[in-house]
């Protein structure tokens, strides 16, 4: 059409020009080489014109605060803010996406070189700070939610005052070599910085040096004919596993349905009737050579010789679930399986199995989690891992930590080798603190007595190990609650509500709980008979129960500080 031409080559040259024009190093120096988002222009616009005495508030996004990049922005962001309120829309007090997050930023300090300034994270809504900043401290501290709903309660301890002592902690946490331009850690409560504090003194994974594999690439290598879209069981060196198939300590958590319709066309596992000889569902297998197969795959050691596929490795979901139920969700592969890169893992290196073991068990606890969703991120990468702690292998309560890890990883008789190699005879001598309503029995070979297979054995089993972790890292029982309250919403009101058990701990389906909500214990017996996904039939028997994981956490605490002391 006449003059169409001239107008899409004037139009893109606007906005070519207008994108050279914010992102140039002589223009706007702090922003050379970012992503030209306006509002950070603005924000270099008021810096530039603002007198000693001058104070400009800006409501704006803060993707500069946590953008690997934009480490000269950051420094020089933290040296202007006089207050920072990060604010999350589920209050829909802005027409945006309820989910979209964005900060009101005071700035007054043109000029000063020390950092300075009043923090709060996780609002909802300006009256919570507005209150916060004239509560006296009491009470319990508050989270995300309260009561089922968003928590709107002031307190003190909301508002942090951040200072270069404080960005060296964030730096800590995060790994990062400069401490004035760290990303921020967005915490909640002073509960939450003490316990970052804590953990930053400790040991690093990285320090194990071990290998890292992203697996193979969905898109490329699938076009490169490695593998083919093909459904079905798969022994395990055909496996290719995918984020979905693990959970936090279960290697076998779903299996993608035959219609495989779209990525959340999954079933649960039923871990109780689990054979020993299980091979995982998947939904791609490899094509071709076998031997072609494995040499394209990741390879570790100073040379290369040895394929990731040879070793067992602490797999993780890649992508971050920042505010879901669990962030950092992990679990033991075992040798011969590859994995897509929707997990990635870690592995191989000089650490043995039971160093091995100790990191899975590490990553599977809250306090891990905790510090990986302290930075909100979009994936889970390999330096996010090697930041987490590490716990000593010479701590005298590391076999109770080992053998819950185990019990919970070692589902089928590909973990033959891995139970065999990291036991223990002390594990003999370690009872569970919660109840057990399925004990089985351990021996140095594993047998199918030897996983834990009873959903509340399993929780139970989790909730030890998180007291477990705490207690090695001398993070306080109290801090330690309060990190679960305040900082897991989703999974405080599953627990609450959701995860319910009948008296023989196995986890009530929906379906049954539906049912009982409306008829209490006059539900009849074909009521509380439900049919698992993989056609097994359970009649599940009154009372129903939720459980207290915050007392359940005390109970361990003090029970395993018992032990240490005896120790």
């Amino acid at each position: 059409m006449p003059g169409v031409e001239a107008l899409v080559l004037s139009a893109t040259g606007d906005v070519v020009s207008l994108r050279e024009f914010v992102s140039g190093a002589s223009t706007y120096p702090l922003l050379a080489g970012l992503r030209p988002d306006l509002y950070r222009c603005f924000m270099s616009q008021v810096w530039a014109h603002a007198s000693a005495q001058g104070v400009s508030g800006l409501i704006h996004p803060e993707t500069h605060l946590t953008d690997e990049r934009a480490g000269l922005l950051r420094a020089q962001t933290y040296r202007q803010l006089a207050r920072h309120w990060q604010f999350i829309n589920e209050l829909v007090l802005f027409e945006i996406d309820h989910h979209v997050s964005y900060g009101v930023h005071v700035y007054g300090y043109a000029g000063h070189d020390e950092v300075a300034f009043d923090n709060a994270a996780g609002l909802f809504h300006p009256d919570t700070v507005t209150r916060s900043r004239v509560h006296d401290g009491s009470g319990e501290q508050p989270g995300f939610k309260h009561e089922g709903k968003w928590d709107l309660r002031p307190h003190q301890s909301r508002i942090q005052s951040v200072t270069d002592e404080t960005l060296a902690v964030w730096a800590d946490v995060l790994e990062d070599d400069n401490p004035a331009q760290t990303r921020m850690v967005y915490t909640v409560n002073e509960a939450a910085l003490r316990t970052l504090e804590t953990l930053s003194a400790a040991p690093r994974v990285g320090k194990l040096g071990l290998d890292f594999s992203a697996g193979w690439n969905e898109k490329t290598d699938r076009q490169a004919g490695r593998f083919k879209g093909s459904w079905g069981p798969a022994v395990w060196q055909d496996a290719i596993l995918q984020g979905p198939h693990l959970h936090v300590s279960t290697p076998f958590y779903k299996s993608p349905n035959a219609t495989m319709k779209h990525n959340q066309d999954w079933s649960a596992v039923d871990l109780e009737r689990l054979a020993p000889d299980t091979m995982p569902v998947t939904a791609y297998k490899p094509t071709g050579d076998p031997v072609a197969y494995n040499a394209k795959y990741t390879h570790w050691g100073p040379d290369r010789s040895s394929s990731a596929r040879d070793h067992y490795r602490v797999a993780w979901r890649a992508m971050a679930a920042n505010t879901g139920e669990r962030t950092l969700i992990s679990a033991v592969i075992p040798p011969t399986s590859a994995h897509l890169y929707t997990l990635y893992c870690v592995g191989g290196g000089d650490a043995d199995l039971r160093t091995l073991m100790s990191v899975a068990a590490s990553a599977t606890s809250l306090l891990h989690d905790f510090q990986v969703r302290a930075a909100p991120k979009s994936a889970i990468l390999k330096g996010v891992f090697a930041s987490l702690p590490m716990v000593s292998l010479d701590h005298p309560l590391i076999n109770s930590l080992l053998l819950r890890a185990l019990r919970l990883n070692c589902l089928t008789d590909a973990y033959a080798d891995l139970w065999a190699q990291c036991w223990d005879d002390a594990f003999l001598d370690d009872a569970p603190i919660l109840t057990q309503h399925d004990p089985g029995q351990i021996g140095p070979e594993w047998t199918a007595q030897t996983p834990l297979r009873r959903a509340v054995d399993r929780r139970n089993a989790l909730v030890e190990n998180d007291a477990l972790v705490a207690l090695m890292l001398d993070v306080p029982i109290d801090d330690l609650v309060t990190i679960y309250r305040t900082q897991f919403a989703v999974l405080h009101g599953y627990d609450q509500r959701d995860y319910t058990y009948d008296i023989n701990g196995r986890l009530v389906p929906n379906s049954v709980l539906a049912v009982w909500r409306k008829k209490g214990d006059a539900i009849s017996v074909d009521e509380r008979t439900a049919t698992h996904t993989e056609g097994h039939d359970y009649v599940y028997e009154l009372p129903f129960s939720t459980l207290d994981r915050e007392a359940d956490l005390r109970t361990a605490y003090a029970e395993f500080e018992r032990r240490l002391a005896d120790s």
